[in-house]
């Protein structure tokens, strides 16, 4: 249920044409909660006339024809010209939803910091002794450092 609403969240922020395709043919189409809410081709086709369902004669389309062509040749003329206009509103809005996008992923991620540390700050401070002698001669040397301690204990024992 909350991919079905984040699937809406988007397909309702970013208004490109072949976004919300990609949208619905990834979800949309396969998911039968979205498709519950979509209508049925039997309540959608009342809505629609269909010309074998209506008699009209010869005479009228020959009348509304030619005026028909017109508005449709005018209102091509007009949204070819508005065509620059609505490119400019969709890079408008894709640059909006990016900038969103950036924004929330800063503010989600500002105060994350992984936890990758320095070779010298991730090698502790090393004790070290070049030899140990007992009544003059070597000898054998156990050293102890209990975790999270300062204390270094030196047992030094004869051979």
């Amino acid at each position: 249920m909350s991919r079905c609403k984040t699937v809406s969240f988007f397909y309702a922020l970013i208004p490109l044409r072949t976004w919300r395709a990609f949208l619905i043919r990834r979800h949309i189409e396969g998911c039968a909660h979205c498709q519950a809410g979509l209508a049925s081709r039997a309540e959608t086709r009342p809505l629609f006339v269909q010309e074998r369902t209506l008699d009209i004669g010869r005479t009228l389309w020959a009348d509304v024809e030619p005026g028909l062509a017109e508005v449709v040749m005018s209102a091509a003329r007009r949204t070819h010209r508005r065509a620059p206009l609505v490119s400019h509103r969709r890079q408008w809005a894709v640059a909006a939803a990016l900038l969103l996008l950036f924004v929330t992923g800063y503010w989600i991620f500002k105060g994350f910091q992984p936890e990758a540390v320095s070779a010298a700050a991730a090698a502790p401070e090393r004790f070290e002794l070049a030899y140990v002698r007992v009544d003059g001669r070597p000898a054998e040397v156990m050293i102890y450092q209990p975790q999270g301690s300062d204390m270094i204990i030196i047992w030094a024992g004869k051979n």
